[in-house]
């Protein structure tokens, strides 16, 4: 594999009767999750060489954790309808991290569902959080009277359909990763990893949730 040797133990937390699969890379201090929200499978995306760097990168300065949520990857599923609540993420990170023997990481959150999870799971268990580093995240999506550059409900209803009619294919990984649309490796990489995390009938309910809701009172 490039980048490295092959990729770390798939370990499992116990949430319940639940499994939650995870990975811890390196030694630290400090201890660093790396959370992508629902979007995540945390075997296949060693497949891809550039994703895989990264990841030592990270590793070569932290000890590093990564999850699949419940219900996408590599972790037992869920169905769909209903979601699990917001308070899920804070319940399934903190089972993971004592799974890991982590009482307290810092916080690196990429894209748009994994932003209002991480900002209320700081504002809410600042105990366990060292630090929050936000990468191409919002509080909210909708427009608010105290939020006037948010999108309007109709865009964001376009948002969730588009975003479901794309899901597990290769067009999506160009839409969201332009710079790499000329790849054709990576494009079929991208269309089996977000086909499998999650499952295709949870992206639109998971998307739909995250670019409706707002965690700015636990901000706050």
């Amino acid at each position: 594999m490039a980048g490295g040797a092959g990729p770390p133990e798939t370990r499992y937390a116990r949430l319940g009767g639940d499994r939650l699969a995870y990975q811890v890379l390196g030694q630290g201090p400090p201890d660093l999750v790396l959370t992508m929200g629902a979007f995540s499978h945390v075997d296949i995306v060693w497949e891809d060489p550039q994703t895989a760097l990264f990841l030592r990168r990270l590793a070569s300065f932290s000890r590093l954790l990564r999850f699949d949520r419940r219900g996408t990857g590599a972790s037992d599923p869920l169905p769909a309808d209903p979601l699990p609540p917001w308070e899920a993420y804070a319940e399934e990170l903190v089972a993971v991290m004592d799974a890991a023997g982590s009482q307290r990481a810092a916080l690196l959150v990429a894209g748009p569902e994994a932003g209002p999870m991480a900002l209320s799971f700081a504002g809410t268990r600042p105990d366990r959080t060292a630090a929050l580093i936000l990468a191409d995240v919002t509080a909210r999506y909708l427009a608010a009277d105290d939020y006037p550059i948010g999108f309007s409900p109709e865009a964001t209803e376009a948002m969730v359909a588009h975003a479901a009619e794309l899901w597990g294919t290769e067009t999506v990984a160009g839409v969201y990763a332009p710079s790499r649309a000329g790849d054709e490796r990576f494009l079929r990489w991208a269309a089996r990893s977000s086909g499998r995390s999650p499952a295709h009938g949870w992206c639109a309910p998971s998307c739909g949730r995250c670019w409706r809701s707002t965690c700015v009172p636990s901000c706050r």
